[in-house]
């Protein structure tokens, strides 16, 4: 079967975003109009860890800049050829100038299609090259317009989209899990042991310390006396060998590498940048030279949490940083041994089924990812897969 292949300029029209007013500034408090960022943008989803907004005033001066339900939306900046498309809770919204819109001109092609098109390797490759050679990358207008996609029929890609789009659903689905089972872990922290409202608290008396009125049993030390934060190795970008070990900074996953320097599970905690970021690995890990890994006898989880709402920013600092000693300076109240033991296993419970979605989820990303290409060039036909529902149930 011969593939036809068009370019952009032929079946949509793109525009683009546009910056906000100068002097004007992003709010966190909800209005009527959300402001969509580069970084929102990705993997086919449009969604933001934490949602802008711009006033009314403001919105009166870039209206025209906004996005409707089922927009195709690519970044142009920064990590150029990211996709998403609009979802129903961000119509009207506004668009940054770092990316465009793509809406499409004829009736025989279907967004979703075209959001998987532009997310193929083929697609990503174009993208990259023709924002490559100048300072700044970017992709602009005219070069969008020349990025080419197969055109198929528009019952194929309604029935490829609506496949890829299934293993998607379930992914989302897994996620939205996983975050109800960590927010159930930590609100049971917060209620154990910081409320001290912990089973068993309506019969243990409260003694006096110096950090306040604290269960009996338990007691005050610093945190250097049962956590020690151990300093990551330097691994610059160019020295990675390819490999599944993830690499940590203080933003998080950097890279990958071929060998670790901790076994997991583990704690990575920010010493410059995303100064006292904490973050959670399961596996083994590699942390670099701007995070510490943890070291404690303590159950992991219980110094997680714990180590989520200490303050560890020195403000005097010329240079912001985490100091190590002031950090073990800090106070640290440790439950009763048989209380941590309890949020162990209630932790172990809870989290061990979000280790099982994320395997469930690395498997499903890697199938769409082996089907994508494959179903978007027309080499496999969609006739011999199943139906949506097959492949998720």
């Amino acid at each position: 079967m011969t593939i036809v292949r068009v370019k952009l300029a032929k079946v949509v029209d793109v525009k683009g975003g546009k910056r906000l007013p100068s002097g004007a500034a992003f709010s966190t408090e909800p209005t009527s109009h959300p402001y969509i960022r580069g970084q929102d943008i990705r993997g086919g989803r449009i969604r933001a860890s934490e949602q802008f907004y711009i006033t009314d005033d403001v919105f009166e001066k870039i209206r025209r800049y906004t996005v409707q339900v089922g927009d195709v939306c690519i970044t142009i900046v920064g990590n150029i050829g990211d996709v998403g498309i609009t979802p129903p809770e961000l119509d009207g919204a506004n668009l940054t100038e770092n990316a465009v819109k793509l809406i499409p001109t004829t009736l025989n092609l279907d967004s979703r299609f075209l959001a998987y098109a532009l997310l193929s390797p083929d697609a990503q490759q174009q993208m990259k090259l023709s924002a490559a050679g100048a300072a700044q990358p970017k992709l602009g207008i005219y070069k969008v317009n020349d990025i080419e996609i197969p055109f198929l029929q528009v019952e194929r890609q309604r029935r490829i989209a609506a496949i890829l789009s299934a293993y998607d659903d379930l992914i989302e689905n897994n996620m939205r899990r996983i975050a109800i089972l960590e927010e159930m872990a930590r609100r049971i922290y917060e209620e154990w042991f910081v409320r001290f409202r912990f089973p068993g608290h309506e019969q243990t008396r409260m003694v006096e310390s110096e950090v306040g009125p604290v269960p009996e049993g338990w007691r005050v030390c610093r945190l250097g006396d049962e956590i020690e934060l151990a300093y990551g190795k330097a691994l610059k970008a160019e020295d990675r060998v390819e490999g599944d070990i993830p690499v940590y900074g203080s933003s998080g996953v950097v890279g990958l590498h071929s060998f670790s320097l901790v076994d997991g599970p583990g704690i990575i905690v920010g010493r410059k940048g995303n100064v006292g970021s904490v973050h959670w690995c399961d596996v083994p890990f590699f942390p670099i030279d701007t995070v510490f890994y943890v070291k404690s006898a303590l159950p992991l989880h219980f110094v997680f949490f714990n180590l989520q709402q200490q303050n560890f920013l020195n403000n005097d600092a010329a240079v912001p940083g985490l100091n190590r000693n002031q950090a073990y300076a800090l106070p640290l109240l440790v439950p009763s041994p048989d209380l941590l033991a309890r949020f162990a296993n209630t932790c172990a419970s809870l989290l061990g089924l979000t280790r099982v979605l994320s395997r469930k989820n690395h498997n499903l990303r890697t199938t769409r990812d082996l089907l994508l290409p494959r179903l978007i060039s027309g080499e496999l036909d969609v006739s011999d897969l199943p139906e949506p529902q097959a492949v998720v149930a």
